[in-house]
């Protein structure tokens, strides 16, 4: 990948553009997408990184598992929150009250904060700077996020090729690739996988090395940790903001119900009171009601009074699906026979 990334800039845009082209894309779609595997390739070849690190979230939907069709702007990472000294004791998970399981949280963010502030991020740069110093664009960027109040998220911008890009151009599609860290989430169960560009699977022939290994979560754990977001979204109060394109996680949901990922999900409720379980430590909220996420008692459709809020948020997602968009009514029907296949489970 890096030799490519070392092309002049109109040489990798035309290439772009000629997948783009191919594929029905937008070709700024299929930029961020090399640079996001590329960036992947050279998270998971560095030689000390601070602890074991781990690829999740709906990007790894995408680009491992092919379950899904849409673009993000973030590749979701954690670190082993054990390699980062709070295990045993000093993991969460054996605080003995709410008040010391609340510092021991608050010490892991602290811990993870300054690992990725003092250590990963010159890392990173220093990797990066090797890398791309012949690169031929815009230049380059590797820096903290000036809008995550936990600062824990790396900001990549990468050298793009497209020429002046549209004031009004999404902020998916913008030439930056955000890294979003932490140490809560549970590495298990994980498995060994690959990524590859759209670049390099239609020109493979151009690449010495056309996928980049990574480890990721794996796909039925992320299945249960999105089912568990839409249901504690059920349970929200009325007046509680929902977060920008929150509805990416409906149609995820779907499309992996879809899949034999998802059915195959859907059996293994023991997964899914691990998921609670964890969910309950590291993610509490009094109104969520993890507790009742489980077969029987399970919400994933959401309420009437916030259909309509949803459908727009949903609208304004589908911009970021590059496949067949199913319409917001599939999703809502799709999400009535999970819910319903699941708390069947409960009386079998």
């Amino acid at each position: 990948m890096d030799e490519f990334a070392r092309r002049p800039a109109a040489d990798r845009a035309d290439l772009f553009r000629t997948v783009a082209a191919q594929r029905g894309f937008n070709p700024a779609i299929v930029e961020k997408d090399f640079w996001a595997c590329w960036t992947l390739k050279h998270l998971f070849a560095l030689e000390t990184p601070p602890a074991g690190l781990l690829f999740k979230g709906g990007t790894s939907l995408s680009k491992v598992f092919k379950v899904i069709e849409r673009l993000s702007e973030d590749i979701d990472l954690s670190f082993d929150r054990g390699g980062l000294g709070f295990g045993g004791d000093k993991d969460p998970f054996s605080a003995t009250g709410r008040k010391q399981r609340e510092r021991s949280l608050k010490a892991l963010a602290d811990t993870c904060r300054n690992v990725i502030q003092a250590r990963f991020l010159p890392q990173l740069a220093a990797v990066f700077s090797t890398h791309l110093e012949q690169a031929v664009g815009q230049g380059w960027r590797l820096e903290l996020a000036n809008d995550d109040p936990d600062q824990q998220t790396l900001v990549f911008g990468y050298p793009a090729s497209l020429g002046t890009r549209p004031a009004d151009e999404p902020a998916y599609i913008r030439p930056a690739i955000r890294l979003e860290l932490g140490a809560r989430s549970e590495h298990w169960p994980v498995i060994d996988a690959t990524v590859a560009s759209f670049v390099a699977e239609d020109f493979p022939a151009l690449f010495r090395a056309p996928v980049a290994p990574v480890r990721v979560l794996s796909a039925e754990r992320t299945f249960w940790e999105k089912a568990t977001a839409l249901h504690a979204w059920h349970r929200a109060p009325s007046g509680k903001a929902m977060g920008h394109r929150f509805s990416r996680h409906f149609y995820d949901v779907v499309r992996m119900y879809e899949d034999e990922l998802g059915r195959k999900a859907i059996r293994d409720t023991g997964l899914l009171q691990r998921v609670i379980k964890h969910k309950m430590v590291f993610f509490p909220s009094r109104w969520a009601q993890y507790e009742e996420a489980r077969p029987g008692t399970l919400r994933l459709v959401p309420p009437y009074s916030r259909l309509a809020e949803l459908r727009a948020d949903y609208q304004s997602m589908r911009e970021m699906i590059f496949g067949e968009a199913p319409t917001f009514d599939h999703l809502i029907a799709v999400l009535t026979e999970i819910e319903a296949a699941v708390n069947a489970t409960a009386h079998s």
